[in-house]
């Protein structure tokens, strides 16, 4: 059986982030991980705000990542922290809504001065959502991109390192015993139902 991920991405339309969960949603396709981009942008950001558990872009964003054994959250750095949409969605999942799962971080930002980021604004919510085990972060800067008539694409050595995060993401996916107790080890808690 293949392993589920969703992947929550921060950015819209053809920004840096989208161009990077593409690239993270096609590389696991080919260790045989069944990725689906949730993009936050396209679900109604009013519904979020509001808890609209009835609407119908939420209710896939939660049927989704109640099914996944992953969850990707990449998101683009503004102003030193991470997306406000990405706080919205992950506000709306259920208190413990990550336990059991790996979580990958990635964001996308202007420079390494950013870099920290994730690691001080995210990962304390990934936490105390009870994620199973949170991948080390990933930052992918402007130096990152290389630029041509076809678009952006990133340079090799980026790619060597978003690889090696991906590696580790699929390695903690795994269910066997010593890999589901990476981390913090946390009391794992039934998945909550979805209405």
């Amino acid at each position: 059986m293949s392993k589920k991920v969703v992947i929550l991405a921060g950015g819209g339309g053809s920004s840096k982030t989208s161009l990077l969960v593409a690239w993270i949603a096609s590389q696991m396709a080919r260790s045989d991980i069944e990725a689906e981009i949730v993009r936050l942008a396209e679900i109604d950001c009013q519904a979020l705000a509001r808890f609209d558990l009835s609407d119908p872009g939420v209710k896939r964003m939660l049927r989704l990542v109640d099914e996944a054994h992953g969850v990707v959250v990449a998101t683009p750095i503004y102003k030193a922290s991470f997306a406000g949409i990405v706080k919205l969605a992950l506000d709306i999942l259920p208190q413990f809504g990550l336990a059991g799962k790996a979580v990958l971080p990635v964001a996308t930002a202007g420079s390494l001065a950013h870099a920290l980021a994730l690691d001080y604004s995210l990962r304390p919510v990934l936490q105390s959502m009870a994620a199973r085990h949170i991948v080390q972060s990933t930052v992918v800067t402007e130096a990152d991109w290389i630029y041509s008539e076809a678009g952006p694409a990133l340079v090799d050595k980026t790619e060597d390192m978003l690889l090696r995060a991906v590696e580790h993401f699929t390695f903690a996916l795994d269910n066997r015993r010593e890999v589901a107790e990476l981390g913090s080890p946390r009391i794992l808690i039934e998945p909550q139902q979805i209405g």
